[in-house]
């Protein structure tokens, strides 16, 4: 061909091939602004290009622009507490939005146990609580961040010693000894929630009845408390920082008797029961020429071991984003707390947590996500120091309370006021159960310090052959560490209140369990008719470790810093203990169902059946069965209430269900077997002998079997 028609071919094909992209499609320029329902601009809003990860984020002005945007694509608009919104481009060049707020409430969607449901459906008592209402309330623990937000639950702290658990009660005590609810975290059961911060948690869902918490079967007879974690979206990188720093102080410190108020007192009750007051002036003649001169009042225990201004600070930082196909969230936080009383020996805790959640669409097609993979992973690490806050008699905020003002804390070389100093001062001829409250905290008890090491970690699998037609696979991993060390120098503070030889205790242990659960859920109706069935089983084994603990005396380096076994001397009789063993071992299996039906959302129905099977129990009686019912009616959705101006929503709903504890210690259907020094087992009051030696060994094992064979 020659090279002038090549040249007019050109021409002809080059027209034509611009018609055919132009067909294909188009990319262009795109800008807009966004705002709320009263016109004020929104910034952070994520503006994301459906089915890519081409995306953005309005400024503070509510402004967003995009270039080389296809003229057909569709754009997401997404803000918390707002509702998302999709908006065709279709050619346009500038697409202005008005966000209207989320309709939470009764379309909100809570967790129900494997699976969720809108609360307008729920049969149910279940209470939601949401991240925004947890972060508001500026505190370092969740459960306490809920204590207002919770009707029906009783939520108190064991103690104010920072770093101290929660005792929690649904409606409550529901069984004899463990009466706590079951914790399942991001699917997990058996979880601690005191391991997460605040900023972790996206919900908390309390199931309260037993209709609602009978999927958990053989462990949800008082209650179940949901947590999920912080979850990815899609879009842009999204960093936040949610921190303070505060200071605590008691707002009215107890005020005991000083000095001479106590003598005054003191000597008025002896003169009431009939005996003779005492001379101070001749008991104690220093310290009572002291009081009389005003140069000392007397010792205020409490006020003395005041922490005034105890720092309490939280940090953290979530990381969230990724695309349409994978999506991610991290988080990592820090706590600090001091405790107002205790000092010199003032509790402390910290903690360090860090989260990792993301989720991955590996296969989709015909707009349906047939195969998803994805993992949740919480590690904490946190360290306290505490003083004693057991009984009365291990207690040291209350010996404060009841500590004699006439005893001094130091002695004139600068130690503490002793056994030696209260003969001395002649307030030992007073009373021999007279010490010094601040010593015995610190030296008996403040010197100590523990550490936790924790991991709640689930990888699922879900696969979708069908729409709505959902298999799931699960296994998760729970694991603790913890170590103790405390440290006690040998003292004389008074009368029984001494210890000798000085001690060291050293303790450590580490555990782990697992879970492993698959679900099948199918969603489907015919005409108002709406079913959600859902099929599982699981199998979960715990008390996977060991621990031990041991104690010597003489130390032979002197503090805390030195409070390791090595730092003691050889042995030491009714002193020298060493104890070592596995953890409680147990497994659960379980097969469960659940039908939630409703007609129209006008009339709701719940069914549940769960079969337990708990190895805390003998055989023959380890399976156990769980049902429930319940049912509702959404009384706004009838013609006689729409629109009636006075009831927006009116649901009644009745319920029944049967819930179980299997949470005993283990083996407790076995017979036990003592042996002396000789190996000679006993029997009953009689103490009859049986010699475990030669041809006699074979009893042992009847006996254990609990059938005591004879020969």
């Amino acid at each position: 061909m020659k090279k002038g028609k090549l040249f007019q071919v050109a021409l002809v094909m080059l027209p034509m091939m611009l018609l055919t992209l132009w067909g294909i499609g188009q990319n262009i320029n795109l800008q807009g602004t966004v705002v709320d329902d009263s016109g004020s601009p929104l910034p952070g809003v994520t503006i994301v290009v459906k089915g890519t990860t081409q995306g953005t984020i309005s400024d503070t002005d509510g402004n967003y622009s995009f270039s080389e945007v296809p003229d057909d694509a569709t754009l997401v608009f997404s803000f918390i507490g707002m509702s998302t919104q999709e908006i065709l481009v279709d050619g346009k060049s500038t697409i202005n939005v008005t966000m209207k707020e989320e309709a939470i409430g009764i379309n909100e969607v809570v967790a129900i146990g494997y699976g969720v449901q809108k609360k307008k459906l729920t049969t149910g008592a279940n209470i939601n609580v949401g991240s925004d209402d947890l972060v508001q309330q500026s505190t370092s623990e969740a459960l306490e961040a809920i204590q207002s937000q919770a009707p029906g639950v009783n939520i108190v702290q064991n103690s104010g010693m920072p770093g101290e658990g929660f005792k929690v009660n649904i409606r409550g005590l529901g069984t004899i000894g463990n009466s706590q609810p079951l914790y399942v975290i991001d699917g997990v059961a058996g979880g601690n929630i005191n391991n997460l911060s605040p900023a972790d948690i996206e919900s908390i869902d309390i199931l309260k009845d037993a209709a609602s918490a009978a999927i958990y079967g053989s462990r949800a007879a008082n209650g179940v408390i949901l947590v999920t974690t912080k979850q990815g979206r899609s879009g842009d990188t999204q960093i936040s920082y949610d921190g303070y720093y505060g200071f605590q102080q008691i707002e009215n410190l107890e005020q005991p008797l000083n000095a001479q108020q106590f003598m005054d007192i003191y000597n008025e009750e002896r003169v009431v029961s009939g005996r003779d007051a005492i001379d101070f002036a001749s008991a104690i003649p220093d310290l009572y020429q002291k009081i009389q001169s005003g140069q000392w009042d007397g010792t205020n225990w409490l006020d003395e071991a005041y922490n005034k201004n105890a720092p309490i600070q939280n940090h953290a930082l979530n990381i969230s984003g990724g695309s349409a196909q994978s999506v991610f969230s991290m988080g990592f936080s820090y706590t600090s707390q001091e405790g107002v009383l205790g000092k010199p020996v003032e509790p402390n805790y910290e903690r360090y947590t860090a989260r990792l959640n993301s989720d991955h669409l590996i296969y989709r097609k015909n707009d349906l996500d047939i195969i998803k993979i994805g993992q949740t992973f919480n590690y904490s690490y946190s360290k306290r120091a505490g003083i004693a806050i057991g009984g009365m008699y291990y207690n040291d905020v209350r010996n404060l309370l009841v500590g004699n003002p006439l005893v001094p804390i130091y002695n004139d070389e600068g130690e503490y006021y002793a056994a030696d100093d209260l003969a001395a001062s002649g307030l030992a001829g007073l009373s021999s159960r007279l010490y010094n409250p601040i010593a015995q905290m610190h030296l008996n008890r403040g010197m100590n310090e523990s550490r936790n090491y924790n991991i709640n970690s689930n990888a699922y699998l879900e696969i979708q052959p069908i729409r709505d037609l959902v298999f799931r696979s699960s296994y998760g991993y729970r694991y603790n560490g913890n170590s103790y060390r405390s440290y006690q120098p040998a003292y004389n503070l008074a009368g029984d209140v001494s210890l000798s030889p000085g001690r060291i205790v050293q303790s450590s242990g580490n555990g782990h369990s697992w879970t492993f659960e698959n679900t099948l859920n199918y969603r489907f109706n015919s005409g108002d008719h709406n079913f959600d069935v859902l099929v599982g089983q699981s199998l979960e084994k715990w008390g996977l470790g060991t621990n031990m603990s041991a104690t010597n005396a003489n130390p032979t380096f002197i503090g805390f810093e030195h409070a390791y076994l090595d730092n003691t001397d050889g042995l030491t009789t009714g002193v020298t203990s060493i104890s070592g063993g596995p953890l409680g071992r147990g497994q659960l299996a379980s097969f469960f169902g659940r039908i939630n039906y409703d007609y129209a959302e006008k009339y709701l129905l719940t069914l549940v059946m769960r079969a337990d099977g708990s190895s805390n129990f003998a055989r023959g009686n380890r399976w156990g069965y769980f049902p429930s019912v319940s049912a509702g009616w959404v009384m706004t959705e009838e013609q006689f209430l729409q629109n009636n101006g006075f009831v927006d929503f009116l649901k009644l709903r009745v319920s029944w269900g049967q819930n179980g504890n299997s949470e005993i210690d283990p083996f407790q259907y076995l017979a036990l077997v003592g042996f002396d020094k000789d190996n000679n087992y006993r029997f009953g009051s009689n103490r009859d002998v049986m010699q475990l030696g030669g041809i006699h060994r074979y009893y042992l094992i009847p006996m254990l079997a609990g059938k005591l064979q004879s020969s």
